[in-house]
């Protein structure tokens, strides 16, 4: 299943998008806002700790965001329920560095290939955000940002994806509220900050960590836009 999430726009930001991407791009050259951006959607039952041990797993996830109008979309994904530690969960789509990957970036493209049948050749790579590390499943995971000029044509992995969403950018940081999730196959129950899809549906963890660093950089761009 493929769901284009209609959340509430706002239409001072109808416009706030032209050259975002370039400038994007751009940015992501220079020093990130890292872990103090990260931590702002971490759950209070994880260690404060950003620094991964040697012996950590590598894996790389794709932030892919592609125009809709006038405004951005952002391709995510929810997992398959699988009884896993990430069973369920709104997610990037992207997994673990194999071998055969060069680079983590072809590790998060491979990935998003066979999670979400990616045309990885119509794929511009921007750059990459911080790493993070997640003790549950001792992954350092790279989110590598990329953007395509037209709307993709996805589709969901069977045995990984339980559906496909596409989410506004302009709407995506909007509502965030304290939600408790039972974790799957752990039996403690997370308290945690979101970022909230609608009552119900709501993205935490790891991906919400990396998608804080994401709106910290969106924030920088706003303000550029309103001194202007």
């Amino acid at each position: 299943m493929d769901m284009l999430f209609q959340l509430p726009l706002s239409s001072q930001y109808m416009d706030q998008w032209k050259g975002f991407i370039p400038w994007l791009q751009e940015r992501l050259a220079w020093p990130l806002p890292g872990y103090e951006a990260q931590k702002r959607m971490m759950n209070v039952n994880r260690p404060d700790g950003h620094e991964a041990p040697s012996h950590a797993r590598k894996s790389g996830v794709l932030l892919l965001l592609y125009p809709d109008g006038s405004d951005l979309r952002l391709v995510l994904i929810e997992r398959s329920a699988d009884g896993g530690v990430h069973s369920g969960q709104i997610a990037l789509p992207g997994g673990r560095k194999e071998d055969t990957d060069a680079t983590i970036i072809d590790t998060a493209l491979r990935e998003a290939a066979e999670e979400v049948a990616l045309n990885a050749n119509k794929v511009t790579v921007m750059g990459q955000l911080s790493c993070l590390y997640i003790p549950v499943s001792n992954f350092e995971v790279t989110p590598v940002l990329a953007f395509m000029e037209e709307e993709p044509k996805l589709i969901a992995s069977e045995a990984e994806v339980a559906r496909i969403l596409r989410l506004p950018l302009s709407s995506l940081f909007s509502r965030k509220e304290m939600v408790d999730v039972k974790a799957s196959g752990l039996n403690i129950v997370i308290h945690t900050i979101a970022y909230m899809m609608d009552d119900v549906q709501f993205i935490w963890g790891a991906t919400a960590m990396i998608l804080s660093e994401l709106e910290a950089i969106v924030e920088e761009w706003r303000t550029l836009n309103a001194a202007k």
